[in-house]
């Protein structure tokens, strides 16, 4: 087998939202008032609105897009990319799934997580992102960010997922935390991933002498979900959506199933309680990334609620 194919072929396909992908049911200034303001300190009161609302564009390749605003504001969306291109998002997935597993040579191999996470991840690199590339053009990382009303930053971080079948259930959190990044060698306008060895992107810790860490908070969350063929109910593997009054408790609002060529997105907010949900069935496959947000941004809209950690 050929190691990691890196295609520019697929920057045509990479599924940007059309403009008219904004048309909802109801209009974007309700949608805006539906949307919690939170002060310094102020708990999170949910709003109280209808379950779901089927977008009427959708994107190229047939994909159907729906909104919720219940426990938080949230898309969800099948059949997101044209088959072909699916297919070779799968391809670039299982090649590294085979060489994890030792069934053949390959650059990229998954590690285990740490703490109680059971998965197996693989952080993104640049060349990572072009080979899969769909999900990491400026073009539909912009298209999320518009989706879900927030200003653009072209900061990102990804991760490939899989968590073998028995995985313990993960733990109740929103993504809502510091994330840091290595600026010096970039511009504000250059779209950038993690240097993993410059600079700690949980804690800015410093791992070489002129490394430059600047803060960010996480903004947007998407799950892509893929090389899950023939998931079924009770196989597990899905993602827990939780309110905010029920953090510590077991009982899941919804549950996001992990279908191929399906997608979760939200933005990370003090109240977008989520988690990873044991799969006893069958392994669950998913490639993860996060849109962030500069300091100052994040702080204007959720105050003191953020978590913010620094290590330098």
């Amino acid at each position: 087998m050929t190691d990691l194919k890196i295609n520019s072929e697929h920057q045509s396909t990479s599924g940007q939202l059309p403009d008219s992908i904004l048309g909802l049911e109801h209009t974007n200034q309700s949608l805006e008032a539906a949307r919690p303001q939170f002060g310094p300190g102020i708990a999170p009161q949910l709003p109280n609105q209808s379950t779901s609302t089927h977008l009427r564009k959708s994107l190229p390749g047939g994909g159907q897009w729906w909104e919720c605003l219940l426990p938080f504001r949230h898309f969800t969306a099948t059949d997101v990319f044209e088959p072909e291109t699916y297919k070779e998002l799968t391809h670039q997935f299982s090649l590294i799934l085979e060489t994890t597993a030792g069934k053949r040579e390959g650059a990229y191999k998954m590690r285990p997580a740490l703490g109680s996470n059971d998965g197996l991840i693989l952080g993104l690199t640049d060349k990572l992102a072009t080979a899969f590339s769909p999900l990491f053009t400026e073009a539909w990382l912009r298209s999320l960010a518009e989706l879900l009303n927030l200003k653009f930053l072209p900061r990102v971080e990804g991760a490939l997922h899989s968590n073998p079948q028995g995985s313990r259930t993960g733990w109740i959190h929103t993504d809502c935390c510091s994330a840091w990044f290595d600026e010096s060698n970039s511009t504000m306008e250059e779209l950038i991933f993690p240097p993993r060895g410059r600079c700690n992107y949980f804690t800015g810790q410093a791992k070489v002498p002129d490394a430059k860490p600047k803060e960010y908070i996480r903004a947007a969350t998407m799950i892509f979900y893929l090389c899950n063929d023939g998931w079924e109910q009770g196989d597990g593997g899905e993602t827990g959506v939780y309110s905010a009054d029920r953090e510590a408790e077991d009982t899941a609002v919804k549950l996001i199933p992990p279908l191929n060529n399906s997608l979760f997105l939200f933005e990370c907010s003090p109240h977008s309680y989520h988690r990873f949900v044991t799969n006893p069935g069958r392994t669950r496959n998913s490639i993860i990334l996060w849109l962030h947000a500069s300091v100052h941004d994040a702080e204007a809209r959720w105050g003191t609620a953020i978590n913010r950690r620094d290590s330098r």
